[in-house]
């Protein structure tokens, strides 16, 4: 049989390989819409962060989009495992399940004078109706099906924070 190279966009299980839970489909072309949801593979996600953290300056604000609020959970542990600050909040995840905590954590994100935290992981929540000022990366770790999703998701990258206070879209 021929195996298939595997990539970070895609997996095919064989035999040589190690189920650690559940049921997995030898020969199944796993792709990237059933990463984190109906297979992990934990050094992938490692592998995907470890990238982001060396190539992205770990002072700017960002943003992470997961597959889901347990996938946020991961990625953001993963983010502080690789971080070079010290805060426990560097990163920390924002998700519908996260509650006053999840909604303390966005309301210091989203204020300019905090640098803590730095980085947000969330799988839904910030697709829509967040308006947090200078992230500078928007880090898609899941598909993004809809061009509406994807148009809200890079806008919540793209408003900026003048000097003066007012962004462009207050100036008339």
């Amino acid at each position: 049989m021929k195996r298939i190279q595997t990539t970070l966009d895609d997996y095919i299980y064989t035999s040589d390989d190690q189920v650690v839970e559940g049921e997995i489909e030898e020969g199944k072309l796993y792709e990237e819409a059933d990463f984190n949801k109906i297979i992990e593979i934990k050094e992938r996600e490692a592998k995907r962060v470890r990238i982001y953290m060396d190539e992205a300056n770990q002072r700017e604000k960002a943003i992470i989009f997961c597959a889901t609020q347990d996938h946020a959970a991961a990625v953001r542990d993963l983010v502080n495992q690789y971080k070079q600050s010290k805060d426990i909040n560097y990163c920390v995840r924002v998700t519908a399940n996260d509650g006053e905590r999840g909604e303390e954590f966005l309301r210091e994100f989203q204020d300019n004078e905090k640098l803590i935290p730095t980085i947000l992981t969330t799988s839904q929540k910030l697709s829509t109706g967040v308006d947090a000022r200078n992230i500078r990366n928007i880090v898609l770790m899941r598909p993004v099906n809809s061009m509406i999703e994807f148009k809200q998701i890079v806008g919540r990258g793209t408003r900026l924070l003048r000097a003066n206070g007012f962004s462009p879209s207050t100036i008339s």
